[in-house]
């Protein structure tokens, strides 16, 4: 048996149907129904899940069930047979052979994790409400966690406080990577704009989508959601980037959704707005009415558009060459395609990780100090900084930044992180070109890009000094 999902309507619970016989799969829809309503009738420990989380539950659900009818075995007349049930599937015979076969593909042991907790959470389910099954787990250990898991790279939940929580037993605890900086989470500032130059000649909307990412430090999930075109029920108050422009509007809020449903803020400076007004909606490749003639006399037509339920009154704020609203998988995809095609090792919150560090450093830099976790009064300055735009609470985070500066200032990677890509003037970018051949590429956009990121950082006005050659 394999499962495929429909998404329909508003309700965030996407319907599993199993692909053989086009039935619904209803234990997989009640536990998908329970997570969203009634997640303490699974565990006590159990929060009701957001829709991001039940969109992660429901492909790790449905991974689960593929995998296992893949696996062969041999039945008691000693012949082969292709595909488990769920219900008959057990933890040693079955489980633990897909686990193995997740690390052998790679997998991070912290990725194993999440999906070994969703699960347990469906066999928890199947248990609470009387559905037979032989999948016996080994019990998990009860533990206290630290403050606020909003900025671990692969946490699903945020916490105000320290929580007493479950510990996984089913994952090898050697195995998962402990973490106090984020080093091996950021790019350098050449690769960000080789990247960006790259999606540019794909589609201008995924090289600002990835800019917007970069200089607001939102998640893809919030980028794509929440960004908006004009004023929202969310963002009632933004002004669009000529009206900011009149009211010398250099820096405004952007209220977006965070994990767990939460409304948190971020800024906006009216330098990354420029980049979304010059590159994307006034884009002389393909501008945004372009788009949306695009959106309502094709894609509003096609049966992906009437099964969403996308009407032409519908406005999206990113939509692709073709008139398509761009999905968060669309635009990772576009993202992780460029960086594979470039050879550049990235992963979908590296974006995010690369600005809240180069806004830090920044600031470090400007006020002539120095990086060190051990500051207490930059660690508070720091971390009012970046708690009003990550939206976390806790410090530790903050100190993860500021140490992150700190190794890569000693393993001298800082300015291949900083200078590569930051010139300041076009005799300056040429310095930097006779050592960095890949700078070549791109030369006009990457200028663009690079002068607009300067003045986002810096506050300066460098736009107006900079002059082409």
């Amino acid at each position: 048996m394999k499962l495929e999902f429909a998404h329909r309507g508003s309700a965030g619970i996407p319907i599993p149907y199993i692909i053989e016989t086009n039935e619904v799969e209803t234990n997989v829809l009640d536990f998908l129904i329970f997570r969203k309503r009634n997640s303490k009738l699974i565990h006590d420990k159990l929060r009701n899940a957001s829709a991001q989380t039940i969109q992660n539950d429901s492909q790790r659900v449905k991974y689960l069930i593929n995998l296992l009818a893949e696996q062969q075995y041999i039945d008691h007349e000693n012949k082969p047979v292709i595909g488990v049930h769920y219900s008959e599937a057990t933890y040693e015979n079955n489980m633990e052979p897909i686990i193995e076969l997740l690390r052998h593909r790679d997998w991070k042991e912290e990725s194993i994790q999440q999906y070994v907790k969703t699960w347990r959470n469906f066999y928890r389910f199947l248990t609470a409400v009387g559905v037979d099954h032989s999948m016996f787990m080994p019990d998990t250990v009860e533990s206290t966690f630290a403050q606020d898991q909003d900025e671990n790279l692969l946490s699903h939940t945020s916490y105000a406080e320290n929580y007493i929580g479950e510990k996984e037993t089913a994952i090898n605890e050697k195995n998962l990577e402990f973490k106090d900086d984020y080093v091996d989470s950021i790019i350098s500032m050449s690769d960000f704009w080789r990247i960006y130059e790259h999606l540019y000649t794909v589609d201008e909307v995924y090289a600002v989508m990835a800019f917007i990412e970069f200089s607001t430090l939102l998640r893809v999930s919030a980028l794509v959601r929440d960004f908006p075109l004009k004023q929202t029920k969310l963002n009632p108050n933004f002004e669009p980037y000529g009206v900011a422009v009149r009211d010398n509007q250099r820096i405004q809020d952007l209220f977006y959704i965070a994990k767990g449903g939460k409304k948190k803020v971020t800024k906006l400076s009216i330098s990354a707005q420029k980049i979304f007004n010059d590159e994307y909606i006034n884009s002389e490749i393909c501008s945004y009415e372009q788009r949306w003639k695009k959106y309502q006399d094709n894609y509003c037509k096609t049966k992906w558009a009437k099964k969403k339920n996308r009407t032409k009154q519908m406005r999206f704020c990113w939509l692709n060459k073709n008139g398509t609203p761009v999905s968060v998988r669309e635009y990772q995809a576009a993202l992780e395609g460029a960086a594979k095609e470039l050879g550049i090792d990235i992963h979908s919150h590296m974006l995010r990780h690369t600005g809240a560090t180069q806004l830090l450093w920044r600031y470090i830099k400007e006020h002539n100090l120095t990086a060190s976790h051990t500051n207490e009064l930059l660690i508070a300055d720091a971390h009012i900084i970046l708690q009003g735009l990550l939206g976390h609470k806790n410090i530790e985070t903050t100190k993860m930044y500021v140490k992150t500066i700190e190794r890569m200032i000693r393993s001298e990677k800082l300015s291949m992180l900083l200078n590569s890509a930051l010139s300041i003037s076009r005799k300056h970018h040429d310095d930097l070109l006779k050592d960095n051949e890949t700078l070549y590429a791109g030369l006009s956009a990457m200028e663009r890009a690079v002068n607009r990121f300067e003045e986002h950082m810096t506050g300066s006005d460098i736009i107006t000094r900079v002059k082409r050659a």
